[in-house]
C-alpha cells in the first residue's frame, strides 16, 4: 500500500529542492496562451511543494499562491523568501476562495489527487472560463535512461504501484465535466555529475520509501552511472507532458 501522499514526501524535500528539474519555459509560454486569460493571472499553484511550479508563473508576473499539504516542502518553499504566499491545504480542499483565481497549476503532482474530488474543488476556486494545467517531467528514452527504468523496476516495491503521467491525462481527459481539453509536449534535460544522479535518484519518493535495500542500489546505480556517463556526467533526459481543461460554471 501506497503511503499518505500528503506526508511520504517530507522524507525527500531537500533533495526535491536541489535536485529536481524545473520546467521549460515553453510549457509556462503554451499555459499562459490559453486562450481567455487574463495577461497576469491569478494563479493557484496546488501540490506546490517546494515552490518550483509557483515561482516560474511569479517570475512571469502572475499572482501566484502556492498550497500544498506537507509543512516540510513548505517550509523550503518559503525559506528560497521573496514576497510568495504559500499555504497548507489539499488539491481536494485548498481553503482558498470561491471564484478567486484565473488558473490553477499542478506541477508533478496530479497522479496522487483524489480525482473526482479535487476537480470538483478546482471548479469551485475557478472563475467562469479559468484553466486548469497539469504538467510532468517524463523520462525520455536513451540507454542509459532505459537502464534506469529496468532499475526501478528491479528495486522498488512502490515504483509500478503509482499511476503514471500518461494514465492521469487519460483519467483527467475522460472525467465528467472536463471540457474545452488542449494538450502539449516539450522537451527538458538535466546534466547530472555523479551525485547529482544520486540526489535525483533519491529525490523520488518511491525510492525513499520503495528500496529496502538501499546498499544494493546505490551500488547498481553507479554502475549505471560509471557505463553512460560521458565527461563526469549523464543526460536526464525528459518529456515534458502538459494538458490543460475547463470546468463548467
Amino acid at each position: 500500500m501506497i503511503e499518505n501522499p500528503h506526508t511520504r514526501f517530507s522524507a525527500t524535500a531537500e533533495r526535491y529542492q536541489a535536485y529536481r528539474p524545473s520546467y521549460p519555459p515553453a510549457v509556462v509560454d503554451w499555459v499562459l496562451a490559453l486562450p481567455g486569460l487574463p495577461e497576469a493571472p491569478t494563479v493557484a499553484d496546488v501540490a506546490c511543494g517546494t515552490g518550483i511550479t509557483t515561482r516560474l508563473f511569479a517570475a512571469r508576473g502572475c499572482d501566484v499562491v502556492g498550497v500544498d499539504p506537507n509543512e516540510d516542502m513548505l517550509a523550503l518553499a518559503r525559506r528560497e523568501g521573496g514576497a510568495l504566499r504559500f499555504v497548507k491545504g489539499l488539491a481536494e480542499a485548498t481553503g482558498l476562495e470561491t471564484s478567486s483565481v484565473d488558473l490553477v497549476t499542478v506541477g508533478q503532482g496530479f497522479h496522487w489527487f483524489d480525482l473526482p474530488a479535487a476537480l470538483t474543488e478546482l471548479q469551485r476556486i475557478l472563475r467562469p472560463d479559468g484553466w486548469c494545467a497539469a504538467f510532468w517531467n517524463t523520462r525520455a528514452r536513451s540507454p542509459f535512461l532505459d537502464g534506469y527504468e529496468r532499475l526501478l523496476q528491479e528495486r522498488s516495491s512502490e515504483y509500478r504501484k503509482i499511476r503514471t503521467p500518461e494514465q492521469t491525462i487519460e483519467d483527467i481527459r475522460s472525467s465528467p465535466g472536463v471540457r474545452s481539453v488542449r494538450t502539449g509536449e516539450s522537451a527538458n534535460a538535466q546534466v547530472l555529475d555523479r551525485a547529482g544522479l544520486f540526489g535525483r535518484a533519491h529525490s523520488s519518493s518511491y525510492v525513499a520509501h520503495g528500496v529496502d535495500d538501499r546498499e544494493g542500489f546505490d551500488r547498481a546505480l553507479g554502475v549505471l552511472f560509471d557505463e553512460h556517463q560521458a565527461g563526469g556526467a549523464v543526460e536526464f533526459a525528459y518529456r515534458t507532458l502538459v494538458i490543460a481543461w475547463q470546468l463548467p460554471h
